[in-house]
């Protein structure tokens, strides 16, 4: 069986090893679709998507692709419906595999109903100035929706029929200070990651550029948030100010750290939010067995290297284009800045796993 893994591997650590020895058995095969050098809270990676994909293969998947910057900086529910479509393009992976607090597939099914059966009183509270996760929350009444890997679980059931093998999430758990399965610990130790505090006046600098009508073709700016980002770039002296200068109880500081980002990145509503290729990260020998299904089988054209980019030309070559200027931005985000091309450079290898 193939089955398909979501992550970010920010940075790797046990308890995604866990997840991959778990549901991995004899004959299967693991496809991790992986954010690339932007993630979904808002930030740089801590490591390049190639050291991550190369860690990942390393310790038991056999194929990483990439999740582009467009779709990887989007809300719980963009990032879910981005990756696994990325895994239904794949054409060959017959399965969802993903870690959450709740192992009870029919349980957070339930809730995903409830929450689409109740949008109209979602939309109610928000009125009221709730944040989206706060509202679906008062309205199922659930503490399932307390924790982010089951809220990102119940969107991968919410749109998908791929089938779900569900592992018990093990550890401390999110934000915990456990030192071997909450990577947000594990960041707090790391001293050569990149961050995007290292190019903090970049940031600013272009979002003092900025207009209020251009921040309102940001995605997730609605109903003069745009004005309020706008006034709030004035004069703020570092990123934490301005992302504390524009929370309110309503745009939580996950929403507004993805906002910034985007715009920092010049990524607007008009830009696809859905994967145009499949870009191949890092593979082993089974991947490249894998790799060859999905030629055959797959939706959606496959890029390892720039020239089946402009090979494919059209919206391929321009998303493949965009994703090499962010990866260069990118390469500001360390101490020492990292020189360009990196993505246009970059030459895919069979890996042995450790």
């Amino acid at each position: 069986m193939n089955l398909g893994i979501i992550c970010e591997y920010n940075p790797f650590h046990k308890g995604h090893k866990y997840l991959i020895d778990t549901v991995k058995g004899d004959g299967d095969r693991v496809i991790c679709v992986m954010s690339g050098n932007f993630v979904q809270r808002g930030e740089a990676a801590v490591y390049s998507k190639f050291e991550r994909a190369k860690e990942a293969v390393k310790n038991g998947a056999d194929l990483v692709i990439e999740l582009v910057a467009p779709c990887s900086t989007l809300s719980a529910q963009g990032f879910a419906e981005a990756g696994v479509g990325l895994l239904e393009a794949t054409g060959i992976c017959d399965a969802i595999a993903f870690g959450a607090e709740c192992d009870d597939a029919d349980e957070l099914l339930k809730i995903s109903e409830e929450i689409k059966q109740r949008d109209s009183d979602i939309k109610e509270m928000l009125k009221s100035g709730m944040s989206y996760p706060a509202a679906r929350r008062n309205v199922t009444g659930s503490p399932l929706l307390d924790t982010p890997n089951n809220i990102l679980a119940i969107e991968y059931l919410t749109c998908t029929k791929l089938k779900p093998v569900i592992v018990k999430r093990i550890g401390g758990g999110h934000d915990s200070d456990d030192a071997e399965y909450s990577a947000s610990q594990i960041r707090k130790t790391l001293t050569d990651k990149a961050e995007l505090k290292n190019c903090e006046r970049a940031v600013l600098y272009k979002l003092r550029q900025m207009s209020a009508e251009d921040f309102s073709k940001i995605e997730d700016v609605s109903e003069g948030l745009e004005n309020r980002i706008a006034e709030a770039v004035k004069v703020a002296g570092s990123l934490e100010e301005l992302y504390d200068s524009i929370k309110t109880k309503r745009y939580t500081h996950s929403r507004i750290r993805r906002i910034i980002l985007r715009a920092f990145l010049g990524i607007t509503k008009d830009t696809p939010r859905t994967p145009q290729y499949i870009r191949v990260l890092a593979m082993n020998e089974s991947g490249a067995a894998m790799l060859k299904d999905i030629k055959e089988k797959g939706t959606l054209p496959v890029v390892t290297r720039y020239r089946d980019a402009k090979a494919c030309g059209g919206s391929v070559l321009t998303q493949f284009e965009n994703e090499c200027r962010y990866t260069d931005i990118y390469a500001l985000c360390y101490k020492s800045p990292h020189p360009c091309g990196e993505d246009k450079k970059y030459k895919l290898e069979i890996i042995k796993s450790i």
